[in-house]
């Protein structure tokens, strides 16, 4: 679905540096978002995320693969964008920066910052089950709005990186949507 996805365009929209006022802005941002590790936790497993959605909004034919399927075909476009950037996560530049942030720390964070492989994934999925199941179609976007956002609650994630990953995943989707049209 996503081998020939042309990461190219993306590769050119670069993160703030690490030192510059932007990066410091962000960090001073995220830092004022309430820590809440219980949602942090309730939304870094994504499939685990839209599983539940389905359930509350009373999909009884819910197919959990398609989430896990979306997830390992966009994983090698993501990582190499990641590791194109290199962006250290927000904890080690506020550290550099001698800011105190209260994060969490997730085996999903041992990847670079940019950009969010879960805003991304998040997008992505909620727009494919949206389209099998319309009537869920708002409440699995607020579930990627809330994985997204997570990860800014977790100090795991800039907002740049949020922004860019959601980008990314609104495109992946449409590749996927033209792919399926042809």
């Amino acid at each position: 679905m996503l081998k020939d996805f042309n990461i190219l365009s993306f590769a050119k929209m670069k993160p703030p540096g690490d030192n510059t006022f932007d990066t410091m802005q962000e960090i001073k941002l995220i830092n004022k978002i309430p820590f809440n590790k219980k949602l942090v936790k309730s939304y870094d497993d994504i499939p685990s995320a839209f599983e539940k959605t389905a359930r509350e909004q009373g999909i009884e034919n819910y197919d959990k693969s398609i989430a896990e399927k979306l997830i390992k075909e966009s994983v090698k476009p993501l990582l190499r964008l990641k590791f194109h950037f290199n962006r250290p996560r927000p904890k080690v530049i506020a550290k550099a920066m001698n800011i105190r942030m209260n994060d969490l720390e997730l085996k999903s964070m041992a990847t670079p910052s940019y950009p969010s492989g879960h805003s991304a994934q998040g997008i992505l999925i909620a727009r494919v089950l949206g389209d099998k199941y319309p009537s869920a179609k708002a409440a699995f976007l607020k579930t990627a709005e809330r994985i997204s956002y997570s990860r800014n609650i977790a100090k795991a994630h800039y907002m740049s990186d949020s922004k860019l990953g959601t980008l990314i995943g609104e495109q992946m989707y449409k590749h996927i949507k033209n792919k399926s049209n042809e």
